[in-house]
């Protein structure tokens, strides 16, 4: 049997820590060891946080949580010497896993290795296996996107020269299970050192010895299957609605999506000048304007930056009312971890805070209320979130019955969910999404800032697109939903070679109003990748201070013009209540360029319904 033969199996990917070979044990000593030369602490709790990542990124992580005091690349090259040492006295092989080799390698099924490790590391292990047993290694030190992204196993197929949809991948962790599910293999999770939650697009077992080649190919066959079937019933319908023409019930296609969609706009305070001037440009292509300047800093007291006076604010204000634009400002939990969710978990300190709320409101007339906290997804833990979730929802029914009866709207600015499941895979759950869109106005989805830790995309397009569709599963009422888009991006150090002056920058936030300076000053070009949505470039910075010098090379990802109009369209498409650029000020003449066409603007042939 040839493994392309149609439904069987085109060829394995494997990863490899946790998976092949249980060098787990070692990292985390080395980790262990390095940590202790630089006088820092460390857990099994941080261990156990970055298994499955890309070594940069673990080096990043043991830097911040470790305090080891050397360069990213440093810290991967010194946990690679104290791993590979061991690997060279003893490769820990998992139960199976040479049998499983030893099996494929017989059948001349193609295996590759997909590792997030090095290649000098990969290359250890691969030499202590039988020659052949590896047709093809994908290393972290090879890819633009680790995983979880799907490039890896993508890289894999594509060196194989195999459709990934036939291959099988085994995967060992939440983030390499990920990235073989995106990427479209038929996938087995058997966990290692940490858990890896069920779920619907992959197979978990509890060891490698339940996995054969007949198993897979079955698997294989039965996807092969289903697809077939979907293509059969197709045509036959087809066939049967030629036949007897309009006298069969035949399903008509969804209407075309409007034409254009209401346009939103969160204005920072520290980028105020600009974003008044962005308002005063085009202001006729908003609907609603959200203040980014207040935070509630405990149940009865939401304040401002005291750098913020009345003054400064009224430019914007003034501007945003000359366009008839509605006003609702954003409120951030400003707040310790932990302090709003026991605020919401007492009645009567949650009547309070609703009532502070409404008297802002009610004090300087805003048509309504964002309220934006964040600190139950990002600072409370995760073992909190199943006692705030219903509180949480208590809270907006209370807000939301007294701003409505006060003719104002509530709208909540929240992190995505991937879908309806309260698993580790289904993002910020603790915002009960089916919930809110029973009781408030509008849910804006924060669907960018998808690296944060890592040189990566801010939002790719088919990220977004997950959060769009889980939300909308969640909200009987898609109008309700409201689609964040990021103006902005980052600019990573992701190398450095000579001693760095402790002035050197780190991670540096870019916007689409900043960019064209670094463009030109580095006279670099932006590549656009329209699959992503973004642009990104590289340049080298030379940093000195006289006594110690180095060059960074540096990689930037951004949302540029063309990349806020896909991410716009998407939501148009989509068929969703609007999109809110995060923010006025980062804006840039050409992305309004870019949008005008899709902004829906008084007298034009839809209109937006409202709960108000």
């Amino acid at each position: 049997m040839s493994p392309r033969a149609p439904n069987r199996v085109a060829a394995v990917l494997w990863d490899m820590d946790g998976t092949l070979v249980d060098t787990e044990p070692y990292w985390i000593e080395c980790e262990y060891e390095l940590v202790g030369e630089f006088g820092g602490t460390w857990s099994e709790e941080h261990a156990h946080a970055i298994v499955g990542f890309d070594l940069r990124d673990s080096a990043r992580y043991i830097r911040e949580h470790g305090g080891v005091d050397l360069p990213i690349d440093d810290i991967v090259n010194r946990l690679l010497d104290g791993v590979i040492a061991r690997v060279r006295r003893s490769v820990p092989w998992r139960p199976g896993a040479r049998e499983l080799l030893a099996d494929l390698r017989r059948a001349r099924v193609p295996c590759a290795l997909v590792t997030m490790s090095w290649r000098r590391f990969a290359d250890a292990v691969v030499d202590a296996l039988p020659p052949g047993s590896f047709t093809h290694v994908v290393s972290g030190d090879e890819v633009t996107h680790g995983k979880p992204h799907p490039e890896p196993y993508l890289a894999a197929a594509r060196g194989l020269g195999v459709p990934a949809r036939r291959c099988v991948a085994i995967e060992d962790s939440p983030t390499g299970t990920r990235s073989a599910v995106a990427a479209g293999c038929v996938v087995y999770a058997i966990p290692n050192v940490v858990e890896v939650p069920a779920g619907p697009r992959y197979t978990r077992l509890s060891s490698l010895h339940l996995l054969d080649l007949r198993t897979m190919n079955e698997a294989v066959a039965a996807r092969g299957r289903r697809r077939g079937r979907r293509i059969a019933t197709g045509a036959v319908l087809l066939l049967a609605a030629v036949v007897i023409g309009v006298a069969l019930a035949w399903p008509q296609p969804a209407p075309p999506p409007p034409p254009d969609i209401p346009i939103d706009a969160w204005a920072p305070y520290w980028v105020l000048p600009a974003a008044t001037a962005s308002v005063e440009a085009h202001g006729e292509l908003l609907r609603e304007v959200s203040p980014f300047w207040y935070s509630a800093q405990g149940a009865t007291e939401i304040g401002r930056p005291s750098t913020l006076t009345a003054d400064a604010m009224l430019p914007l204000l003034d501007a945003v009312q000359s366009h008839d634009i509605r006003v609702v400002p954003s409120i951030v939990d400003g707040m310790p971890a932990g302090g709003m969710a026991a605020v919401l978990s007492d009645p009567a300190t949650r009547t309070q805070h609703v009532q502070a709320i409404v008297s802002l409101a009610q004090r300087n007339d805003y048509d309504g209320i964002d309220l934006d906290y964040e600190q139950f997804a990002f600072a409370d833990g995760r073992d909190t979130w199943a006692a705030t979730r219903p509180n949480w929802v208590a809270f907006l029914a209370e807000l939301a019955a007294a701003l409505h009866a006060d003719g104002r709207t509530l709208t909540v600015t929240v992190p995505p969910i991937y879908d309806t499941e309260r698993t580790a895979e289904s993002g910020y759950w603790v915002y009960d999404y089916a919930a809110m869109g029973t009781i408030v106005d509008r849910i804006r989805i924060m669907a960018y800032d998808y690296n944060v830790s890592e040189p990566g995309p801010i939002a790719p397009l088919d990220w977004m697109t997950t959060a769009i569709r889980a939300a909308k599963r969640a909200v009987d009422d898609d109008d309700k939903l409201v689609l964040g888009v990021g103006l902005y991006g980052r600019n990573w150090p992701v190398s450095t070679s000579g001693s760095c002056p402790a002035t050197a920058e780190g991670v540096v936030p870019v916007t689409q109003s900043s960019i064209d300076a670094l463009v030109a000053k580095r006279g670099v070009v932006p590549v656009h990748d329209p699959v992503v949505g973004e642009s990104t470039f590289t340049y080298q910075l030379e940093i000195s201070d006289g006594t110690r010098t180095c060059t960074q090379t540096r990689e930037v990802h951004m949302i540029d013009a063309e990349g806020a109009r896909a991410r716009v369209d998407l939501a148009r498409r989509e068929r969703l209540g609007g999109a809110s650029l995060w923010a006025l000020g980062f804006d840039s003449e050409a992305t309004w360029t870019a949008i005008a066409a899709l902004a829906r603007v008084p007298g034009s042939s839809t209109t937006t319904t409202t709960t108000e």
